[in-house]
């Protein structure tokens, strides 16, 4: 299954936000014990920078947990972002004909129905 870059994104900054909540660390502590910058873990949480597998496997080591583990998690968070952009997506897909159709009539460029 493809990722879209996005789904990844959001998926690391709920991974971040989780495990920091769930092992109490700050950004400090957490630099610190896995070796990435503040600065760096500031852009993931803003979803500005994506992690690379070092960085991954540094941050698994400063969790107490292995990468496979991490990584597992991580998938999860991407399947259910996935799941929540479904409904979108499908709505989406519907195009401009399915706009068109719904816009209030007083818009000028939906066409009036002769009778």
């Amino acid at each position: 299954m493809r990722y879209d870059i996005e789904v990844i994104r959001k998926a690391e900054i709920e991974l971040l936000a989780q495990m920091q909540g769930a092992t109490s660390t700050t950004k400090k502590q957490l630099a610190l014990e896995s070796g990435i910058s503040r600065q760096h873990l500031g852009l993931v949480a803003k979803g500005k920078r994506n992690l690379s597998v070092k960085s991954f496997c540094d941050l698994a080591d400063a969790f107490g947990c292995s990468a496979t583990e991490l990584m597992a998690k991580l998938e999860e968070l991407m399947q259910e972002q996935i799941r929540l952009q479904t409904p979108a997506a499908a709505d989406k897909a519907k195009g401009m004909s399915y706009i068109h159709k719904n816009m209030p009539s007083n818009n000028p460029l939906k066409k009036p129905h002769l009778k």
